[in-house]
């Protein structure tokens, strides 16, 4: 059926209404649009008028309205089915027919259920603005003009008993039962009296993403419950499956970024005040199904919800849903604001769109908020919080960002990194510290002489000058050494000289340390006190764990180097005005091509 609705869709987007209208009437322009005589019932002027831009048309003489399957329908006394087919012929659309009974009746009943919830809305949206109500009192105190009000169709159902009933049944010739199916009227038990779902209420027109109105949400106006209600799941509603106002936010979204919040009134305020990129989920938790109809118009979200504690509890849930369905997520931080309308009508459309940029990324958001659950002036807290962070980081895949949650969980218990990784990575880790250990033992029996290097501070350094004395030392090793690492992969010009060097000498000379000119005296001083007595050089596969551990730590200090220039540059970034919108497009660049350098070697170090 979805496929048929599509099909649907393709047939009244090619079939431009106006020059079928052209073809049964005689049609004069006006302005971007049409008018002419209504052929539906006798008049001497024009009111009979034709939207180019809605793809619909109105007579404001008779009340006849529709698309062009409705016109269609009307002219010829077609039925929905028989009108969709000869419009498939007149836009060249092949489409096969051949459904079952069963489907037809449900398209048809699909087409008929729209009519009567466009006639709802109409109806609601009269009352609005036609009489003195508490509702429009309602909207107006909330802060919406009149335009805002207009855009989103808003409305108001009397505190009546069958007062929409008795409309549609009346006075546009629906029968109770279609109504009963279209969740607008209910049935009372014990008097078997059918009344008005919706009473004295404001009401928010729900539509699909193609802009059909399929349901309703009512907020009541005075103490009843619930405060809100919404339609009931019917052949063309269901909450799930749905989302609040992303008919309107997709043709806004070519940053492929939207905003998700809880509320209508959340959404539209933000749509008042220029923030057009807004869904709400309809009186539900998100679900999974509506996940993955925004990953159809976008890759990143921006959550927005209450700031009060269910608010940040359907957040950590709804991240987890989002993530799932391959988006990117991170969260908005509303400040002392309860909400995102109290928020933008407190600090306005700059600072809102501020903090979607200074929005919290997802983890961040989940380790602060657990931080917020311990005391970590207590070691046992500390610990247990620690202990479950860790879980936090482990749901990442990128090294980058593992690597980046592992400081900044460690800034937080005051941790050394090395114990944070051991929890992330496990047996895995101390494995790995182990193979460096047994490649690098020498540290251990140097350490006296070590203790003396005063230029030579850290392991990195000591292997690089263990590889440099092999090569020098060990002719037919050097060959094969020579072949696997280049002179830019050391992290001392001194080795980077020196191995230059050795790769102009005779293959099979052994170079003593008295040849070397131009080296630091001190370099020159630590090459003669490291021993190559804790390796065996005639393994060639533990010389090659050698080679490893240094392009290891060459790969590690760009990699350092990357960060900190990103960091410089975020942190430039920040300074700038947002009116330095070039200069900001330039930095977003060159931060995003660092991250990617940075994950290519990360994934080169995994590699070796």
């Amino acid at each position: 059926m979805n496929d048929m609705k599509e099909i649907i869709e393709e047939i009244k987007a090619r079939c431009d209404i106006a020059s079928v209208i052209g073809d049964y009437i005689k049609i004069q322009p006006s302005g971007q649009n049409y008018k002419a005589l209504c052929p539906f019932h006798v008049e001497k002027t024009p009111s009979f008028h034709i939207s180019t831009a809605k793809q619909v048309y109105k007579c404001f003489g008779c009340g006849e309205g529709g698309d062009v399957i409705n016109f269609v329908m009307k002219m010829e006394n077609l039925d929905f089915m028989d009108a969709v087919r000869m419009l498939a012929t007149r836009c060249g659309i092949d489409i096969n027919f051949n459904i079952d009974e069963d489907t037809k009746r449900k398209i048809e009943l699909s087409k008929k259920y729209q009519d009567i919830h466009t006639e709802a809305a109409r109806y609601y949206f009269a009352n609005l603005l036609q009489t003195k109500n508490r509702g429009y009192e309602y909207l107006k105190n909330r802060g919406l003009d009149d335009r805002t009000i207009k855009k989103f169709g808003l409305g108001y159902s009397p505190d009546s008993w069958s007062s929409l009933m008795d409309y549609l049944m009346n006075e546009k010739g629906y029968s109770r039962e279609e109504l009963l199916e279209c969740g607008l009227i209910g049935k009372s038990t014990k008097t078997d009296k059918y009344y008005d779902k919706f009473r004295n209420r404001v009401m928010f027109p729900i539509f699909d993403y193609r802009g059909n109105v399929i349901g309703f949400g009512g907020r009541v106006l005075d103490d009843s419950l619930p405060k809100y209600l919404n339609s009931p799941d019917t052949l063309i509603f269901n909450k799930r499956h749905n989302l609040y106002g992303l008919n309107f936010a997709r043709k806004n979204l070519s940053s492929r970024t939207v905003i998700l919040v809880e509320g209508y009134m959340d959404l539209i305020s933000l749509y008042q005040y220029g923030i057009q990129i807004a869904v709400a989920t309809l009186g539900t938790a998100l679900t999974s199904q509506q996940a993955h109809l925004i990953k159809r118009y976008a890759d990143n979200v921006i959550i927005s919800y209450d700031s009060d504690g269910p608010g940040i509890k359907a957040s950590l849930r709804a991240i987890d849903i989002l993530v799932e369905a391959g988006l990117s997520v991170k969260v908005l931080n509303l400040k002392d604001s309860k909400d995102p309308d109290e928020y933008v009508r407190k600090y306005g459309t700059d600072e809102y769109k501020k903090a979607m940029r200074d929005a919290v990324p997802r983890i961040k958001f989940k380790i602060d908020n657990l931080k917020d659950s311990f005391d970590l002036s207590r070691d046992g807290d500390n610990i247990k919080f620690a202990k479950e962070a860790v879980n936090i980081i482990k749901q990442l895949k990128s090294p980058v960002e593992i690597d980046y949650y592992i400081k900044y969980l460690s800034g937080i218990v005051q941790l050394d990194e090395d114990a944070v990784k051991r929890e992330i990575y496990g047996k895995s880790y101390n494995s790995k510290i182990s193979s460096n250990k047994k490649f690098n033992r020498y540290t251990q029996d140097e350490k006296p002489n070590i203790e003396k290097m005063d230029a030579i501070q850290h392991g990195e350094e000591l292997t690089e000058i263990m590889l440099i004395k092999i090569m020098m030392n060990i002719p037919a090793a050097r060959e094969k050494i020579l072949l696997k690492i280049d002179e830019n992969e050391f992290l001392m010009e001194e080795s980077k000289k020196i191995t230059r060097y050795l790769s102009k000498v005779d293959s099979e000379k052994v170079v003593d340390s008295s040849e070397l000119a131009d080296i630091d005296e001190k370099y020159i001083e630590s090459l003669k006190k490291v021993s190559l007595d804790s390796i065996d050089t005639k393994n060639l596969k533990e010389i090659e764990e050698t080679v490893k551990s240094v392009k290891r730590n060459s790969l590690k200090n760009k990699i350092n180097n990357l960060r900190r220039k990103q960091s410089e540059l975020e942190e430039k970034r920040k300074n700038l005005d947002n009116n330095e919108k070039e200069l900001l497009k330039e930095l977003d660049v060159e931060i995003m091509n660092i991250a990617l350098q940075a994950v290519d070697l990360n994934k080169r170090l995994r590699n070796l």
